[in-house]
């Protein structure tokens, strides 16, 4: 759908622009002026009475299509300022410089990274959701077409074909309509199609109603009162019923504890020999080769290629349990904490060091990750009440450079972590992702690698990291003398 908007000019005037989306609103103002003579750096743009930054593009502005936008004179000439701009490399290395607006992103590309540019084929820089492919279009590109004017600016320097760009892993590809037959209608619950209908929309989108409710508290049986019937009923009766069938634990689970109580741990030794010993020829066991102490494991999350599955149109359809399970939690948020008195700082302390307690009781370790600037990441078995310089010293004897300084920090945003701190009071318990950096400003890998060579060829799969730590567990929840 074509896309504009109206300039609303001094002189009462109205000027219509076709706009894109990754059009600058500067852009907009520019060609407003050009059509009547108007200088665009005496003048500024004005929505509901209230300045628009021109730097932003029109996807990104929350302006709505067909808005009309005044254009009124500015108490002081606008005068362009150099900028910084910051240069990512596909090696994930960063350049920065001082540019002004009126350069071009190939000076830009030219100055921070020449000796990379030379080695690749098809060069293309991404700023934002805008690409500017090539070396003809980098060198007709200013960074003022792009809505850089002043403070800083990051772009990705990249090597690949314009027609790979249509392949990435944000592009949605929508799932092919499978035809769905008379039987597949037949075998949807009757409550589910009711729920569909009560609802008025389709795909798994739902709204609740009273009579929705109304229907789920008589058709959804009391819990207390099938066990009580259950104990009533004559065994005779109890045999000739059809057995539920159980579920299937997960294999892997990223979140899952290692507190696991003594009543369960046949169950869970049962179900680590039941993994063990699963006879899958269609499918390879995962890789797991430990590296050092702590479980330690190096994997590399470009090489993980995730695809999602397509899923069925009956996947999203609702179903009775479904809506049960939309009843517990409208249930739980009205008899929440709606009236529940104000708590003081101490009573919020003391809540805290509950909830610390709780954590503490139930989860014996916890996996820590550390992700490097190369993708690579570093997943370690901690306990829950050892400080963060505890885990700095693991991170440093897989480093390629172990006697430079560096710090560990979360984003967003971006928080370094204090190496005085235990994971408990830092929230990393069951587990946490960290991300690692140097504290001196400008120092690389050697040769592009923050881990040394040597661990690079014993690398596990992603896969085999998620079963490296299921396996651990389960075995320490199995083993009464690794829970004393």
């Amino acid at each position: 759908m074509d896309k504009r908007v109206t300039v609303l000019l001094p002189n009462a005037r109205r000027q219509n622009v076709s706009v894109t989306a990754n059009m600058t609103l500067l852009e907009i103002l520019e060609t407003a002026c050009a059509k009547h003579g108007y200088d665009s750096d005496e003048h500024c743009l004005k929505f509901h009475n209230k300045v628009v930054s021109l730097t932003q593009q029109f996807r990104f502005s929350g302006l709505p299509n067909n808005c009309v936008l005044e254009m009124e004179p500015t108490e002081k000439r606008r005068v362009l300022s150099s900028v910084v701009v910051c240069v990512q490399l596909s090696d994930g290395s960063r350049e920065q410089g001082d540019f002004s607006p009126n350069d071009t992103v190939w000076q830009v590309v030219q100055k921070l990274c020449e000796t990379q540019v030379l080695g690749y084929e098809s060069p293309i820089i991404v700023y934002m959701r805008s690409e500017v492919i090539g070396q003809e279009k980098m060198q007709e590109t200013t960074l003022k077409s792009l809505g850089i004017l002043e403070g800083r600016a990051m772009m990705r320097l990249i090597d690949k074909k314009p027609e790979e760009l249509k392949t990435q892993a944000n592009v949605y590809k929508p799932p092919e309509v499978k035809p769905k037959s008379r039987a597949d209608d037949d075998d949807q619950p009757s409550t589910s199609r009711s729920a569909m209908a009560a609802g008025g929309h389709g795909g798994g989108g739902f709204s609740l109603t009273s009579n929705m409710i109304k229907s789920l508290k008589r058709t959804a049986p009391d819990e207390q009162a099938t066990a009580a019937n259950d104990k009533a009923e004559p065994s005779g009766k109890a045999e000739t019923e059809k057995e539920p069938e159980p579920q299937a634990a997960p294999k892997y689970d990223w979140g899952s504890g290692s507190g696991y109580s003594l009543a369960h741990r046949q169950q869970r030794q049962n179900q680590l020999e039941s993994n063990e010993g699963e006879d899958n020829p269609g499918r390879p066991p995962p890789v797991v080769n430990v590296i050092g102490p702590r479980q330690a494991v190096l994997f590399s999350l470009d090489e993980t290629k995730k695809q999602a599955d397509d899923l069925p149109d009956s996947f999203f359809d609702l179903t009775v349990n479904d809506l049960k399970m939309v009843l517990r939690d409208l249930k739980r948020t009205s008899t929440g904490d709606d009236d529940a008195p104000l708590l003081t700082a101490k009573l919020r302390e003391l809540e805290r060091q509950k909830t610390m307690l709780a954590k503490l009781n139930q989860y014996k370790d916890c996996v820590l990750r550390i992700q490097f600037p190369d993708r690579f990441v570093l997943q370690g078995i901690f306990k829950p009440h050892e400080q963060l310089a505890k885990v700095e010293e693991f991170v440093r004897q897989f480093l390629a450079q172990p006697g430079e300084q560096f710090h560990l920090f979360t984003i967003p945003p971006k928080k370094v972590l204090p190496s005085s701190e235990t994971l408990l009071e830092l929230n990393f318990v069951p587990n946490a992702i960290v991300h690692f950096g140097f504290l001196k400003d400008g120092l690389n890998a050697i040769n592009n690698r923050f881990v040394q060579e040597q661990y690079m060829g014993q690398l596990t799969s992603e896969e085999g990291a998620h079963y490296a730590v299921q396996k651990y567990r389960l075995t320490r929840a199995a083993s009464p003398e690794a829970n004393r």
